[in-house]
């Protein structure tokens, strides 16, 4: 039977709280019964040339998972806050999820880090603000003999033990892909990336640039980190629209500052000379090139990490070996097919992602 906890509910919240424990015997699922039923992944493990021996990991339930944030500053991290809820809703060994919320302050992570670890919690999660700087906090925490499992954001550091993403390059690999070839290989072209010296943006960017150098002539006549930010999108199309006479695509790793960014050239009436844009699974995007029909490419950003950081933990405390490195693959939309992609309209479902692959009743 599918429960949904109150904290699912209220995420306003959620958002404006430090920590929050999700208590899964809220569910109706007690500690005495957590650790009398039987083990039951919640997805096939995979499995591929290293895979972490767990042995040294099994425990015995009731479980607290320990999660910590880099933030709910966008809402890619609240959508992957409720795969992360779901997830544990489905194991009955997982007691509690006790979250922290970093504010992307990598400072505040430390001390987040720090403070999970001193609880005793069983299994730490972290989606790290910082390639660098939480580094320390993060091998403390693994010496400590706590399974640590990295969601999402790389690190500098292979002193943790299982690191779970969805294949962040690729998502910019496919992008600049499907612009060169809409191009020709020739054309100018700005890059609007995400946050700067986040994992995912600098993956990302790294697969632009990748595809980019096979093609000399696309000119790249400017990189900008957007940070996420819608506004910053379009402030900064506005500047490379008064800069530059001839822009024939806009290559961006999400939909969050394209969104600003198709406001800026529609208010420029330069649509019909930008050839392609890229994008991701943003709801908000999606609906704006169904109903614009913007030319481009939009590649599915899964957050399907959230659940699956939480089967690497369920997985590693019942003693259950799990691969070093759990990539889930990323793929281009079929653009004669968004229709298909578009969520019902209902409240807050412009801020959906991926939302097909998260049940109804976890979708913010």
């Amino acid at each position: 039977m599918f429960h949904r906890p109150a904290s699912a509910r209220t995420l306003v919240a959620v958002a404006s709280a430090l920590t929050l424990s999700l208590s899964l015997a809220a569910c109706g699922r007690g500690a005495g019964q957590a650790t009398d039923t039987p083990f039951k992944s919640r997805i096939d493990v995979p499995t591929t040339d290293t895979m972490v021996d767990a042995s040294q990991y099994k425990t015995d339930a009731p479980w607290t998972i320990g999660y910590s944030d880099a933030s709910l500053s966008n809402s890619a991290r609240v959508t992957i806050w409720q795969f992360t809820q779901w997830a544990a809703s489905e194991y009955p060994q997982i007691d509690k999820v006790v979250r922290t919320n970093a504010d992307d302050n990598p400072n505040q992570q430390t001390s987040d880090i720090q403070d999970l670890v001193s609880r005793g919690v069983d299994c730490l999660i972290v989606s790290a603000t910082s390639t660098d700087a939480v580094v320390p906090a993060i091998e403390a925490a693994n010496a400590s003999g706590i399974p640590v499992v990295i969601q999402e954001r790389d690190v500098e550091t292979d002193k943790y033990t299982v690191f779970v993403n969805s294949v962040t390059r690729d998502i910019g690999r496919l992008q600049a892909e499907a612009v060169a070839k809409t191009l020709n290989g020739k054309g100018k072209v700005v890059l609007l990336e995400g946050l700067a010296g986040s994992g995912p943006a600098e993956e990302a960017r790294k697969g632009h640039e990748e595809v980019l150098a096979k093609y000399p002539g696309i000119e790249v006549l400017d990189t900008v980190y957007s940070g996420w930010d819608r506004a910053v999108g379009k402030s900064t199309m506005e500047d490379w629209l008064q800069t530059y006479p001839e822009i024939d695509a806009v290559i961006s790793d999400s939909g969050i500052q394209n969104m600003g960014a198709y406001e800026a050239v529609e208010a420029a009436g330069r649509t019909d000379e930008i050839k392609a844009w890229t994008g991701d699974s943003l709801q908000a995007w999606i609906r704006l090139v169904n109903e614009k029909k913007i030319p481009g490419v939009i590649v599915n950003r899964p957050l399907r990490f959230g659940a699956i950081a939480v089967d690497a933990c369920a997985n590693l405390l019942a003693g259950n070996d799990v691969p070093r490195e759990w990539l889930d693959p990323v793929e281009a939309l079929d653009m004669n097919k968004l229709a298909d992609y578009i969520a019902p309209n209902t409240p807050g479902s412009d801020e959906y992602w991926d939302w097909w692959d998260l049940p109804k009743a976890w979708r913010q």
